[in-house]
């Protein structure tokens, strides 16, 4: 009000005049506010009015605004998922004919010219499998895995070559955060091959550059960062290794706390085994290292324990990981200078010099280089090196040339472990069994043997390889019925190819021609690649066993080709294969449609929370309109009054107060 106090008798003028003018201007700025306030339906516009509130309102409106993104992204999410599912729908009915039409072409009901014609219809559907494979929705290729930039598949090599590489793109999605909006071309297709993985732990040595992220550790949990307590001769020191990055780092640490009371002391890797820590005191000191508190560093690394002065002692084995970073002269049980290896694909050879590479990732590098649609990979557990084909429709393999490099590094692909069960593109290998005496109806051992061997003397052998599941079980086979026939080991032996990959018979007898062949329609050495004959002192089979993409384009291709060469066991083969594609494809459609689900559900998760976040909001800044309409009225009534009190006491004077 601009009325003056009651409790002012008598004012100047002046004074009566400012009372007057500040409650008229208060009672004008309430007005504006609350207009202001009207027209923006807020409880306040600037922080100043409701500091509280409007801290409050911020938080909530990052967090509106962040909720309505995911809401975006889970759109773009299902969209994708819907369009990938649409896509291996399309798979699966492609797949569905082209099993159709191979089991139309087995028996004798085809003949060459059908089966030719129907290679056309097969080559069709190769080319609309591609483009299946190929598909986006904005740029993001359904099946490039991880990198759905550009398209993850395409030709070389007279193949289909997969270019794409893990399990599938996550965005942020709130509550289905680990849902992927895509998939592999592995999970959908078989688009790489499994087969060559390393055979054995490479276990590398530490550098000083190892890191400790690289450790497994001496307790197999890897290496916590943290304090180590360090007592020299009674002195204990704190070492502070919750910074340490790598094991130069433990190693300074460690040095200088024991240096600073034993100068003599020396801490490095041990040359030994290069895979865990060597302390040497000096004599008459000894020093012994532990964990501090509730830190596990000392034991982690190994050095939990007592060193005496004069003698070199070590800690437990760190076990490193295998790291792009890893040299390969520090691998075990490789031999020093490397050598060459062979690999082939796609009807392509390439020489790689392993004498001219470093680091494991020099040699992924000069794999990758060579254009043959092969990767090299470190396994997840980072103990071995895997080769992988990318290349459906074509056949590899990893071979040593004039060394054993490749097989060093459990990269070579055929081995004495080299499973039957792989031969001939998944065939396998055939062999006799089960055959009986026509006459007294009791199983017939001569029958039953798959190969004979004639070495250049005349004598032979028959070998039955029932039982055999490895090369080696082969060999074994082999060479026992060679002595069994009275060969020795020093005039025949079965044996893995020095130079290339595949099985090597080695005759030293005196004579003409060494011979391989298979009895009672075995088939067994022609499908081990060592049917056929020499006058040279060995006979090297054929590859057999190379590693073909087990994917849906190999099988097209297979059943392609098998229909051109009217090959009814190949048209067998390749069908019998597309029923494991179908499985494959109906598995990862299924996988989709949980993540369809996952995502309709974070939705409707989403647009709930978002509600009550909006909700929360509303009750702090929205203005309450009833409660403001009444005060807008009170101040325009008050304002009025106000007006009217000061025009009558701002007139008043001191004749007013004597009448």
């Amino acid at each position: 009000m601009g009325a003056i106090p009651a409790n002012l008798a008598r004012v100047p003028n002046a004074l009566a005049s400012r009372i007057a003018l500040s409650g008229v201007q208060k009672a004008n700025r309430d007005l504006l506010l609350l207009q202001v306030q009207l027209a923006a339906g807020k409880a306040f516009t600037r922080p100043s009015e409701n500091a509280i509130g409007a801290s409050t309102v911020t938080v909530l409106d990052d967090a509106i605004e962040r909720r309505n993104q995911r809401g975006r992204n889970l759109s773009q999410a299902d969209a994708t998922l819907n369009s990938l599912d649409g896509a291996i729908g399309d798979v699966t009915d492609l797949l569905q004919e082209a099993r159709g039409i191979g089991l139309s072409q087995i028996g004798v009901g085809s003949d060459a010219t059908t089966r030719r014609n129907q290679a056309s219809v097969i080559d069709s559907m190769l080319n609309s499998m591609l483009s299946i494979a190929n598909r986006d929705l904005n740029g993001i290729h359904f099946f490039g895995g991880d990198q759905h930039v550009s398209e993850p598949f395409g030709s070389l090599l007279g193949g289909v070559r997969y270019l794409g590489g893990g399990q599938g793109m996550r965005a942020d999605l709130g509550l289905a955060s680990d849902v992927r909006v895509t998939t592999s071309g592995e999970a959908a297709f078989g688009a790489l091959s499994g087969r060559v993985q390393g055979d054995h732990d490479l276990d590398p040595s530490m550098t000083l550059g190892t890191r400790l992220s690289d450790l497994r550790g001496a307790n197999g949990r890897g290496v916590q960062p943290g304090m180590v307590e360090i007592d020299v001769n009674g002195t204990i020191t704190q070492v502070d290794l919750s910074s340490a990055d790598s094991i130069a780092d433990v190693i300074t640490g460690l040095s200088t706390a024991i240096g600073a009371i034993d100068p003599g002391a020396t801490v490095g890797i041990d040359p030994a085994t290069g895979d865990r820590i060597a302390i040497t005191p000096s004599a008459g000191v000894n020093v012994i290292i532990r964990d501090s508190n509730s830190a596990t560093t000392a034991g982690d690394l190994g050095l939990s324990g007592s060193y005496s002065g004069g003698l070199t002692s070590t800690g437990a084995d760190l076990d490193p990981k295998l790291t792009e970073l890893t040299r390969l002269d520090s691998v075990t049980g490789v031999t020093v200078p490397m050598s060459e290896i062979v690999i082939r694909n796609g009807g392509q050879t390439r020489r790689i010099d392993l004498s001219q590479v470093v680091t494991v990732q020099d040699f992924q590098n000069a794999v990758a280089s060579a254009g043959l649609g092969v990767r090299v990979e470190i396994a997840a557990d980072g103990r071995r090196l895997n080769v992988r084909n990318e290349l459906s429709g074509a056949s590899m393999s990893v071979e040593d040339l004039g060394g054993t490099s490749a097989q060093e590094l459990g990269i070579r692909s055929f081995t004495g472990t080299t499973s039957l069960a792989d031969f001939n593109e998944g065939r396998g290998v055939r062999k006799v069994s089960g055959a009986v005496d026509p006459l007294t109806g009791l199983p017939d051992p001569a029958a039953n043997r798959d190969i004979k061997v004639t070495v250049k003397d005349g004598r032979s052998f028959e070998i039955d390889i029932d039982g055999a599941a490895t090369v080696q079980d082969v060999l074994d086979k082999i060479n026992a019925a060679a002595a069994a026939a009275g060969v020795t080991p020093a005039e025949f032996t079965a044996q893995l190819a020095g130079t290339g990959n595949g099985i090597e018979l080695v005759d030293s007898t005196v004579g003409t021609t060494l011979k391989i062949e298979d009895i009672n329609n075995s088939g067994t050495a022609t499908d081990l690649g060592i049917a056929g004959q020499t006058t040279a002192a060995s006979f090297v089979g054929t590859d057999h066993a190379t590693v073909a993409v087990d994917s849906v384009f190999s099988h097209l291709i297979t059943l392609r080709d098998a229909l051109n060469r009217n090959d009814e066991r190949g048209i067998e083969f390749a069908t019998g294969k597309l029923e494991s594609d179908l499985t494959r494809a109906s598995e990862a459609r299924a996988d989709v449609g949980v993540r369809s689900q996952r995502v309709a559900d974070a939705t409707n998760r989403e647009q709930e929370l978002g509600i009550q976040d909006m909700a929360l909001r509303s009750s702090i800044q929205d203005l309450d309109f009833t409660s403001a309409a009444t005060r807008f009225s009170n101040l325009q009534q008050q304002l009025q009054a106000g007006l009217v009190g000061a025009s009558k006491s701002v007139n008043m004077s001191l004749l007013d107060f004597l009448r």
